[in-house]
């Protein structure tokens, strides 16, 4: 088996690569306005309702620039709405490592949890969706945030957990 010159160094280089936060993208040569044409034909496909083909755009960004937080925001949205409740949470979650100042990811993984009938873990993310609104333009966020644990936190509503259950 023949090697091309320059070539046998490769899959030291990617691993080098990735392991400095580099991605699939970097590789490739893909340059910001490829990453932006993708995105807008992601939004494209969301707005539309269109969640499966707004993944493929999503999840093709993702792979190729995992660092980006609105890449990791937009996919974990679509597996949201694709009913993929636990991929979603997932992505949330890497979402919110990348941007710790955002709360948005957090409240969405809350509403993940509500779906999955998960209330205890809804309103630990619901605290601390409520934690992170401290600045005025999150007010909106927090007070959502703060009416939703309310609900879950009603004595006798069915399926949703006590206010000790809340309280952990």
């Amino acid at each position: 088996m023949s090697v091309h010159p320059g070539t046998e160094n490769i899959p030291e280089q990617v691993i080098e690569l990735l392991s400095h936060g580099g991605g699939l993208g970097t590789i490739f040569g893909y340059t910001e306005n490829e990453y932006e044409a993708m995105y807008a034909l992601g939004h494209s496909h969301y707005s539309q309702e269109r969640y499966l083909d707004a993944a493929k755009c999503f999840g093709f960004l993702v792979a190729h620039n995992a660092l980006e937080p609105r890449f990791m925001n937009a996919f974990a949205s679509c597996m949201q709405m694709l009913k993929q409740y636990e991929d979603a949470i997932q992505y949330y979650s890497t979402a919110s490592v990348l941007d710790l100042e955002d709360p948005l990811p957090t409240f969405h993984t809350a509403e993940c949890f509500m779906a999955l009938a998960m209330p205890a873990q809804a309103c630990e993310a619901l605290a601390l969706v409520i934690a992170q609104c401290d600045a005025p333009p999150w007010a909106e966020l927090r007070q959502r945030a703060q009416t939703l644990l309310d609900l879950l936190s009603r004595d006798g509503a069915a399926a949703t957990p006590t206010d000790e259950e809340c309280s952990q």
